[in-house]
């Protein structure tokens, strides 16, 4: 029901944009004209559907186009977390929990942004479930809280059930990545 929803949605705002952007004066004319290859190009962007190819734990593939999660910030793959038995692979075990969503499974992505690294930001569902939140709420990701307040609930949740990294301590992937780098 909710991804029917969606699609209404997404549909209802389709046509609100071609009506807001279609050209003034011979309205006729506008639309008997055929659709040039870039505009189809350019609509073609704001969704991506395709075969998941997964790279981390917030990054993959979607049809062949580069995608980062949006609102998400995963623990990086070599990243070991601290928990009550010992230290433990908190980056491959995001890794591995988006491989189990999304490898090799049909995905539709919603593109919000393009990054810095020209990667597509991009909100993505399989079967109508966000696998970034899936992330987020086994506490495998954390809410990316300077780009999006999206995952905030699901993150506060995971804390609380001490699940995921939220079972004893880490450093923010973004801190790792950056003594990471100062290391080198």
């Amino acid at each position: 029901m909710a991804v029917l929803t969606e699609a209404l949605l997404l549909s209802v705002m389709v046509l609100a944009v071609v009506l807001i952007l279609r050209p003034g004066g011979d309205a006729a004319h506008a639309e008997a004209e055929p659709d040039r290859p870039e505009a189809a190009a350019a609509r073609a962007v704001d969704r991506l559907e395709g075969v998941g190819r997964v790279i981390d734990g917030d990054t993959l593939d979607v049809g062949g186009i580069r995608v980062r999660l949006h609102g998400i910030d995963a623990f990086e793959r070599n990243q070991m977390c601290d928990a009550p038995h010992g230290p433990w692979a908190c980056g491959a075990a995001a890794t591995s929990a988006l491989k189990a969503r999304a490898e090799g499974r049909a995905l539709v992505c919603e593109v919000l942004d393009t990054d810095r690294y020209g990667r597509k930001v991009s909100r993505c569902e399989r079967d109508g479930v966000d696998v970034a939140e899936a992330l987020v709420a086994s506490g495998l990701a954390l809410a990316y809280r300077r780009y999006s307040p999206d995952y905030v609930d699901e993150e506060t949740a995971a804390r609380s059930a001490a699940l995921g990294a939220w079972n004893g301590s880490f450093d923010r992937p973004e801190q790792w990545r950056s003594r990471s780098r100062t290391a080198r």
